[in-house]
């Protein structure tokens, strides 16, 4: 058992001795005892996650579905809403001001990770394609909330996405864990940070529609 006398403590205890007065040799025994607490943590379910992104805009449920201790619980649809057809090509804007992807790692000890991303063609409702448009991603920015770990990086500037695998966001082993979100803010209702560019060749005034397809691996950057 451990005695601990502190300058500050003595100098009290002396000063309150046989009235104030301090003896020289006199000695102040104490005691100290121990107890314990604990705590177990385990692996995230990812039932109870939010979004770290919650401005997004022309999307009112961005939740994917995806749950556990590495997951995509949430990614925007993101929508370009109703273009007119231009008598040359054209770059048409999306309407969401902030559209996103958030990675949750709750698998403890920051392993890293990767977040990739592919696209569909635009089919309209027809069953045709657009042919030749190319959405495109720029001034991707990582964001997170209430979380001081280091945070993962977009791998670049700009994205033409295709139906080739491309990363995105990079967690190398100490970075992401928690969640983090990538997101492509600009001006809400014409963000120009997401683009559709449509060759007049081939355009049709109907409907098109493509699938963007998040790919998240446990394999760090």
């Amino acid at each position: 058992m451990k005695k601990i006398i502190t300058t500050a403590t003595f100098a009290l205890l002396a000063a309150s001795v046989c009235g104030g007065v301090a003896y020289a040799g006199e000695a102040t025994e104490f005691t100290e005892s121990t107890n314990k607490t604990n705590v177990t943590l385990t692996a995230g379910s990812g039932t109870d996650v939010e979004p770290v992104v919650p401005d997004d805009t022309h999307d009112d449920d961005p939740s994917t579905g995806d749950t556990g201790s590495l997951s995509i619980p949430f990614a925007s649809n993101i929508t370009f809403g109703q273009q007119e057809i231009k008598q040359g090509d054209a770059d048409y804007y999306a309407l969401n001001k902030s559209p996103y992807v958030q990675v949750n790692d709750t698998r403890g000890g920051a392993k890293g990770w990767t977040l990739g991303v592919t696209i569909s063609p635009f089919v309209g409702e027809n069953g045709h394609e657009l042919k030749g448009a190319q959405m495109t991603l720029s001034n991707g920015q990582v964001v997170t909330k209430n979380n001081q770990s280091t945070a993962p990086t977009i791998t670049q500037k700009s994205f033409d996405l295709n139906e080739q695998y491309q990363d995105v966001m990079l967690a190398k082993e100490g970075q992401g864990a928690g969640a983090f979100a990538a997101t492509f803010r600009g001006e809400d209702g014409e963000n120009k940070n997401v683009k559709l560019h449509v060759p007049r060749e081939g355009v049709e005034a109907q409907a098109y529609s493509a699938e963007i397809t998040w790919v998240l691996t446990d394999a760090p950057a």
